[in-house]
C-alpha cells in the first residue's frame, strides 16, 4: 500500500491507440491532486509508439508540462528480470487496454505485490480493480480505493489463480480434440 510521499504510477505497453495509455495519464495526474502527493511519477514504456503513438505521448507530455511536482518517466523495453524488478517497484499499475483479454502487465504486477486498475475487458481481474475505459475519474476512483486497500493484492492473486486453474481445464480438453 502506498503510504505517502512520492507516488509511483505505471502504465506498461506499446504506446498505441487501443492500449488506452492517454485516459490512464490523465486518471493519474487525477489521484495525485486527490491525494495531495508531494510527487507523481506517471511511468510509461519507451521505445515502442505504433499507430498514433507518437502523438498519444505528445499529447501525455503536453498534460504533464506544467504540473508541478508530476512527471512522465519512460523506460524503455526490459529484460523480464530488469521490467518485474521496475514493476514491483511501483505503488500501482493502470492497464485501463479497450480490447487486451488477459494483460500480462497485471499477472505481473500481481506477481510482484502491486495492483492493477484495469478495463472491463480483462475480465478475470477482481471487479473492484475494474474501471469504465473511457473514464479517467472512474480509473482514478479505482486507483485511489486500490491505494488504500490493503488486501487489494491478495484479492488479485485469488483471481489470477482462479483464471489459470479454469483456463487449463480448458486447456487440457482441448488438447484432448487431437489424440
Amino acid at each position: 500500500m502506498w503510504q505517502h510521499g512520492t507516488l509511483r504510477m505505471g502504465c506498461f505497453c506499446a504506446i498505441r491507440p487501443y492500449k488506452n495509455v492517454l485516459s490512464a495519464a490523465a486518471a493519474a495526474l487525477e489521484v495525485g491532486q486527490r491525494l495531495r502527493v508531494a510527487d507523481l511519477e506517471f511511468w510509461i514504456s519507451g521505445g515502442r509508439r505504433e499507430g498514433g503513438g507518437q502523438t498519444i505521448l505528445a499529447a501525455i507530455q503536453q498534460m504533464y508540462l506544467n504540473v508541478p511536482r508530476a512527471k512522465v518517466v519512460e523506460r524503455n523495453w526490459q529484460s523480464w528480470p530488469q521490467f518485474l524488478a521496475t514493476v514491483g517497484s511501483m505503488d500501482l499499475l493502470l492497464q485501463p487496454s479497450y480490447t487486451e483479454g488477459f494483460n500480462m502487465v497485471t499477472a505481473d504486477g500481481i506477481a510482484q505485490g502491486v495492483a492493477s486498475v484495469v478495463s472491463d475487458a480483462i475480465a478475470w481481474a477482481p471487479r473492484n480493480w475494474q474501471a469504465a475505459t473511457d473514464d479517467a475519474c472512474d480509473i482514478a476512483n479505482k486507483a485511489v480505493g486500490l491505494l488504500h486497500d490493503p488486501t487489494a493484492v491478495q484479492e488479485g492473486v485469488a483471481a489470477l489463480t482462479s483464471h489459470n486453474a479454469a483456463a487449463l481445464i480448458l486447456w487440457e480438453k482441448f488438447l484432448q480434440l487431437f489424440p
